[in-house]
């Protein structure tokens, strides 16, 4: 293929199949669970002879209180006991089936994520937190972290957090005025509720505090999101999060043909670059490849161990995805699936994965810090291996676009936003990728 050739079939792609994953998860196929044991078993003891690693858990949690309009992922509604009780026994399930592959290694970093983590009662919540401990090895936790919504967080649940020794909560407040709440479908969330669970959580002595805004969403001003981002500045949270909206299929405003204008989308970008200036102004910074934090121990350490060293990732939970280095990259089965383990049934005999060799984790790892950049001196000591040899093609692909910028021994893609990330990025996949992709691609419209 030329140059152009992958550029229009990366663009393609960035537009309808994919997110920033590599392997992409259109390739992914069914693999046996007993596969995905016996990868984890030789990469435990890969650790125990001295692998570089910090290991991380990721507990997935699909279900919210409501469908946010703006939403692309595949969560559900889950107001009741109930359901969410339901899900629980699956996860306290998949806990114990694999709890014993890892009685030797402990984990660096606990997250929950989804979805709303704090769908789940105080006593749910306690529940699964409890279950952990027992079966996991978690006393060295570098730092526990948990999404949640202002309409489902009180100040019970935030004990039970504090109490398990969660250092780091997100709260996804998105919007703050009332108009952009109510087209959203927020109806639930107020100014106040933001107000009271933030204190709740300050006063419980949570460690960092993160809260989301999103810019960018169909009929919200420019004046409406800058009152928002003043509201959540003044409260001085350890760090700050502002996610544009992208128009994804799957979220209920595309269904619907509510589109952002052309004039509303330039709008956003300019709003943004005001919006970076004004929340440096309050001394938040970026840490690695992380906005906006008061300290650097503020960040996501999650993000920032898979980022860093191309760390290990055990994802419980439907959905969850998982990441074995030099083995593979995986995801559990659907929700529907997934929950047939409560009717006594065994969990799901596969999930979807890609077998990895040692090239591919080390592509997966370049995709991971390209956007911010590739320290080639940090590539050496971890790879042992000359980015610029190994990536010659590469790189050479995307200065002919004028694509790439290398400064200070950094390489890093010149993009503008998440949808020139998806494409340029992907100049750095395998040959064997690339094939994968060119045939499913267009074949899949």
């Amino acid at each position: 293929m030329t140059v152009k050739e992958k550029e229009k079939l990366f663009k393609h792609l960035a537009r309808h199949h994919d997110s920033m994953d590599y392997p992409p998860i259109m390739l992914y196929r069914n693999v046996k669970r007993e596969s995905i044991k016996s990868a984890w078993r030789k990469r435990i003891v890969e650790i125990s002879r001295g692998a570089l690693d910090y290991p991380g858990m990721y507990i997935h949690v699909p279900y919210c209180q409501t469908k946010c309009f703006f939403c692309k992922f595949r969560t559900r509604v889950g107001n009741s006991e109930k359901i969410t009780g339901r899900y629980l026994d699956c996860l306290k399930e998949e806990i114990k089936d694999f709890a014993p592959l890892f009685k030797k290694v402990g984990f660096k970093t606990l997250y929950l994520g989804g979805g709303t983590p704090t769908i789940f009662s105080a006593g749910q919540l306690d529940t699964l937190f409890t279950a952990l401990e027992k079966e996991f090895n978690l006393k060295d936790t570098f730092q526990r972290l948990i999404e949640s919504s202002p309409a489902t967080l009180n100040p019970e649940k935030i004990g039970v957090i504090k109490k398990h020794g969660f250092n780091r909560l997100t709260i996804g407040v998105q919007a703050v005025d009332r108009k952009v709440l109510d087209s959203i479908n927020r109806r639930n969330q107020t100014v106040e509720m933001v107000r009271d669970v933030f204190f709740a959580a300050r006063s419980a002595g949570i460690e960092v505090i993160n809260l989301d805004l999103i810019l960018g969403l169909p009929g919200q001003s420019g004046y409406s999101f800058l009152k928002d981002l003043d509201f959540i500045l003044r409260l001085k949270p350890e760090a700050v999060h502002i996610y544009s909206y992208e128009e994804d299929r799957e979220a209920v405003f595309v269904r619907a043909g509510r589109m952002a204008t052309r004039k509303e989308k330039a709008g956003a970008v300019k709003l943004l670059r005001l919006a970076d200036r004004e929340i440096k102004k309050y001394g938040y910074r970026y840490f690695r490849n992380e906005p906006y934090l008061l300290f650097p121990r503020a960040a996501n350490f999650q993000f920032q161990f898979r980022y860093s060293i191309n760390g290990s990732l055990l994802g419980i939970g439907a959905g969850a995805l998982s990441y074995i280095p030099n083995h593979f990259a995986y995801h559990n089965t659907g929700l529907d699936d997934y929950l047939k383990c409560r009717r006594g049934k065994n969990l799901p005999a596969y999930v979807e994965g890609y077998r990895l060799n040692s090239g591919e984790s080390r592509i997966n790892y370049v995709i991971n810090n390209i956007r911010a950049g590739v320290d080639k001196a940090r590539y050496l000591e971890l790879y042992k291996s000359d980015f610029d040899k190994e990536f010659r093609g590469n790189m050479a692909a995307l200065k002919k676009l004028d694509r790439l910028q290398e400064f200070e021994g950094l390489v890093r893609v010149a993009v503008k936003d998440n949808f020139e990330f998806r494409t340029y990025s992907k100049f750095f996949f395998s040959q064997k990728v690339v094939k994968e992709l060119q045939k499913r691609a267009w074949s899949s419209e």
